[in-house]
C-alpha cells in the first residue's frame, strides 16, 4: 500500500536528520572517507549474513550488471556520504540542511534529463510550498536573512553530495525494480565500501593515522548510531519506497529533515519552539500532501 510507503519515508527523513548532527561530532576527529567507511562496514556485514544465500542464488543476474551495481554503490553508499562529512567540517548544519532541501529539485531535474520524467503542476506547487516552509524554519521567518547566506567550500561539498544522490535515486528506480531487493541492497552497500576504501586509506596515510588516538566512547557510539539509523534502516526504507511510488513523490519527504532537526533540538538541546517552526512545518506538510496525492488528483481528472 502507498500509505505504508509514506510512513517508511517519514522515518527515513527522521533517521537522516541524525546524520548531520552525528557527522558533525565525528568530523571533528575522523576524516570524512573514514567516517563513511565505518558507517557502512558493520551494516554491510550484517545484511551480508542474511542475504548471502539469496545473492548466490541470483549470481547470474548480478554478474552481468556489476558495473551498474558498483556505480550505484559508489553514488548511494560512498561518495555522497563522504561529501556530507567533508561539508560539515567547513560549514554549519543550518547551511547543510538548507542545501539539502534542494535535493528533491535536483532529483526531478535528474529524472527529466536522464529519462524525461514528467513533473505535473500539482507536484510543482508542492515543491514550491515545501521549499517556502524549509526557508521559514531555517531563516526563522526573517526573509532578509536569505540574502546573507554565504557559499563556502562546505556548501560546495554539500551541493556535490545531493547531486550525486540525485543521480543514484533516479538510476536506482529505473534499473533495480526487477532485482531481488534485499540482495541488491547488500551488493550495492558492498560496492560503496569498495569505492570508499581507497579514499579512507589515503586519508589515513596523509594524516599518519593520528585520528585513531583521539577516538573516544562518544565517537564509537556515534558510529554505531550511524550504522543503525541513517544507514541500515533509512536506506532500506528508502529503497523500499522507491519501488512503490515515483521518484518525485519520494523526494518531497526530504523536506521533512529540517522539521525533524528542529524537533530534536527542542527535545534534547533545550531550545524553544516558536511560531516560525509551526508555520514552516505546516507549509511543508501541505506540500507533502500535494505531491503524494497528485496521482490521485490526476486519476480523478481523467475519470471525468
Amino acid at each position: 500500500m502507498q500509505v505504508s510507503a509514506y510512513i517508511l519515508l517519514a522515518l527515513t527523513s527522521l533517521f537522516w536528520s541524525l546524520n548531520f548532527i552525528i557527522g558533525k561530532i565525528l568530523a571533528n576527529v575522523m576524516p570524512p572517507a573514514t567516517i563513511s567507511f565505518f558507517r557502512w562496514l558493520l551494516p554491510c556485514g550484517f545484511v551480508l549474513f542474511f542475504s548471502w544465500q539469496e545473492i548466490r542464488a541470483h549470481a547470474t543476474t548480478f554478474r552481468p550488471k556489476w558495473r551498474l551495481i558498483l556505480f550505484l554503490g559508489a553514488t548511494g553508499y560512498g561518495l555522497n556520504s563522504m561529501c556530507v562529512y567533508e561539508a560539515v567540517r567547513f560549514t554549519t548544519t543550518i547551511n547543510t540542511s538548507f542545501i539539502n532541501a534542494f535535493n528533491p529539485v535536483l532529483i526531478a531535474v535528474a529524472g527529466y534529463v536522464m529519462y524525461r520524467t514528467r513533473i505535473d503542476r500539482v507536484q510543482g506547487l508542492g515543491f514550491f510550498l515545501s521549499l517556502l516552509g524549509v526557508l521559514c524554519i531555517i531563516f526563522q521567518g526573517h526573509w532578509d536573512r536569505v540574502l546573507s547566506l554565504q557559499m563556502n567550500v562546505g556548501d560546495l561539498f554539500m551541493l556535490a553530495s545531493i547531486g550525486i544522490w540525485s543521480i543514484h535515486t533516479v538510476l536506482y528506480q529505473r534499473t533495480v525494480p526487477d532485482f531481488p531487493n534485499r540482495a541488491m541492497f547488500t551488493v550495492m552497500m558492498f560496492g560503496g565500501l569498495l569505492a570508499t576504501l581507497p579514499f579512507a586509506l589515503i586519508e589515513g596515510q596523509l594524516e599518519h593515522w593520528s585520528w585513531v588516538a583521539q577516538v573516544g566512547r562518544v565517537h564509537l557510539a556515534g558510529i554505531l548510531a550511524l550504522n543503525i539509523f541513517p544507514s541500515l534502516l533509512a536506506y532500506h526504507f528508502w529503497n523500499q519506497a522507491l519501488q512503490r511510488i515515483s521518484a518525485s513523490q519520494v523526494a518531497i519527504f526530504l523536506y521533512l529533515i529540517p522539521v525533524y532537526t528542529t524537533i530534536i533540538s527542542v527535545l534534547f538541546l533545550g531550545e524553544q519552539i516558536k511560531l516560525f517552526h509551526i508555520l514552516g512545518g505546516s507549509i511543508i506538510f501541505v506540500g507533502v500532501l500535494l505531491v503524494t496525492n497528485s496521482r490521485l488528483l490526476a486519476k480523478g481528472e481523467k475519470a471525468v
